[in-house]
């Protein structure tokens, strides 16, 4: 460590500087922004390279130099998404109780709303995805069968541990859970202004953890 002539370290009083994104991750992250805004209106086979990069205040060879085309977009895309619901749900703590599920449910489905352009995207390139030739088909039949097999493991473990009824049909009560999900937000989409996601979400839960509630 060096001193100056008074004995001070020249460096005590210096703030550490804070991390600023590099302009290319700031410029990528708008443009994946502006892709979720065209892909939620349009979806992902009608939508155009040219009006994300309109959107983005960008010309369309400055998205290409990004993006080399609408498919590795679309994959940087899920990916992001992918990136932000794991590290929302590390956040929080899935108790292996019947009240630590259900608060659980409540969370997943406030934060699948917070947003309604990322929402309305996922849903739509979700139904587009239902042909295989689409490129995000693989990707959304995969994060299917993980967020299906993760909530038949919880409830496995909630009948293990006693707290809700051991004959409780995981699958089933699994695929209603999510059908749930699904539906209430594409009725929000459709209506905003006349669906209480979380109302209506929260009174389907009480009557869940009634229903799966153990007896003494």
């Amino acid at each position: 460590m060096s001193v100056d002539d008074s004995g001070n370290d020249p460096g005590a009083d210096e703030q550490p500087k804070r991390r600023r994104a590099p302009k290319g991750e700031m410029r990528r992250a708008a443009l994946l922004d502006a892709a979720t805004v065209i892909f939620a209106r349009d979806g992902y086979s009608s939508s155009s390279m040219r009006d994300i990069a309109a959107l983005a205040g960008i010309t369309t060879v400055g998205l290409l130099h990004h993006f080399p085309n609408k498919e590795a977009l679309l994959t940087a895309l899920l990916e992001r998404r992918d990136q932000r619901v794991t590290s929302r749900f590390h956040e929080l703590t899935l108790e292996l109780t019947l009240e630590g599920f259900l608060k659980f449910l409540r969370q997943s489905m406030g934060f699948s709303i917070q947003d309604a352009a990322e929402c309305q995207a996922s849903l739509v390139m979700n139904t587009e995805s239902l042909s295989p030739t689409h490129p995000a088909w693989a990707w959304y039949k995969e994060r299917f069968h993980l967020t299906h097999e993760h909530a038949r493991n919880h409830l496995t473990a909630l009948i293990e541990a006693g707290e809700i009824r051991p004959d409780i049909d995981v699958k089933a009560t699994a695929q209603e859970i999510f059908s749930m999900m699904d539906g209430l937000q594409i009725q929000w989409l459709r209506c905003p202004e006349e669906v209480d996601v979380m109302a209506v979400f929260g009174g389907y839960v009480r009557r869940l953890g009634r229903d799966m509630q153990a007896h003494p």
